[in-house]
């Protein structure tokens, strides 16, 4: 899918970008504004946000688009002056980082009883956060490249770290992709935690590179710049529906799971216009868009087929403590970055 931004873009940080997406029928003259920091794909966040302006046309929505680690980082850092009013498309345990410290405002989207239960917070009566949609870790294996180097594809986690891929991995660091800590903290649930630090120690031999996005291990894959991508489903399904050589395996000693979700920050100055995108993102319409991304959505009865999704995903996903995983989060990326950062990808 192809989309282009506005022509209103304007830069708000240093290597980030914030632009003005303007809906269809809107005047110069808009009533309310809205600031959105999403780490939701480019293509999935702005056919959300498309969508939402037909019904919305008098927001001007102003938007920053990053990976997960940034974004929070960015509001982490504007605690005193909030810009965000809202958050969308950021893993839950990023959110629950924000909810511990006191930087979300209870909201419970209209249509919330419709939402599956591992898709909100349940620590209060009215949630902080609320799920769209959730994935797991997966393998992305270019057929091609295999048989060229004689490797046969992976099954396990535990493959991995045979000798056959050393130097064809890729991954994401977790330090600035929710999808590198996904990983980790799948693998501390599924192995133990000094086990887990064991085997990626042992897979830190065969890793070529760690690149500071969710998708683009599946990506490189795809493209043959690397064997193996450890990645999530979505991105390794678009390359295979696009023809790509690429097989996505679910590894059968199970993965992690993360839920993500949006947020509306607590001091937004526009709350009001906040509340109408964090509706949408939880309706009907708003979880078929998601859909079209993840194949685990947050609303119920929402479902569909997706084309070359691998199958045993839904079965395969072990329980994660998000609460854990926030309490825990900085201590696990400073020992990570520690251990492996010197084969970072240059920022």
């Amino acid at each position: 899918m192809e989309f282009k931004f506005p022509n209103t873009v304007r830069t708000l940080f240093a290597g980030l970008i914030l632009s003005s997406a303007i809906g269809l029928g809107s005047t110069a003259a808009q009533a309310e504004e809205l600031t959105v920091y999403s780490a939701l794909a480019k293509e999935h966040f702005a056919e959300l946000i498309a969508a939402f302006q037909t019904k919305e046309p008098d927001i001007k929505v102003n938007q920053l688009l990053d990976s997960n680690g940034p974004v929070i980082a960015r509001i982490l850092a504007e605690k005193e002056n909030p810009r965000a009013d809202i958050i969308l498309g950021a893993s839950v345990p990023g959110l629950v980082m924000l909810e511990q410290k006191s930087m979300l405002m209870p909201y419970a989207p209209s249509g919330l009883s419709e939402i599956k239960d591992r898709f909100y917070d349940h620590k209060g009566d009215v949630p902080k956060w609320v799920g769209t949609d959730a994935w797991a870790s997966a393998v992305c294996f270019n057929k091609v490249e295999g048989a060229n180097h004689g490797a046969e594809e992976p099954k396990s986690w535990k493959d991995l770290i045979k000798s056959e891929y050393k130097g064809a991995i890729v991954m994401p660091n977790p330090n600035s992709s929710a999808t590198g800590l996904l990983a980790i903290v799948g693998w501390m649930k599924i192995l133990g935690e000094d086990a887990a630090w064991k085997y990626m120690d042992a897979l830190h031999e065969n890793i070529a590179q760690y690149v500071h996005s969710g998708s683009k291990p599946c990506r490189m894959a795809a493209a043959g710049e690397a064997m193996v991508g450890i990645a999530y489903p979505a991105p390794g399904v678009k390359a295979i529906n696009d023809g790509a050589p690429l097989s996505i395996v679910i590894p059968e000693e199970g993965v992690g799971s993360e839920v993500e979700g949006v947020a509306i920050l607590a001091g937004a100055r526009h709350p009001d216009a906040a509340k109408k995108l964090a509706d949408f993102a939880s309706s009907q319409e708003g979880n078929e868009i998601h859909n079209k991304y993840y194949a685990l959505v947050a609303r119920k009865g929402v479902s569909s087929t997706v084309p070359n999704y691998p199958a045993g995903e839904e079965a395969a996903l072990v329980s994660m403590d998000f609460y854990w995983v926030a309490e825990n989060r900085d201590r696990i990326l400073a020992e990570w970055q520690k251990r492996y950062g010197s084969k970072d990808e240059p920022k």
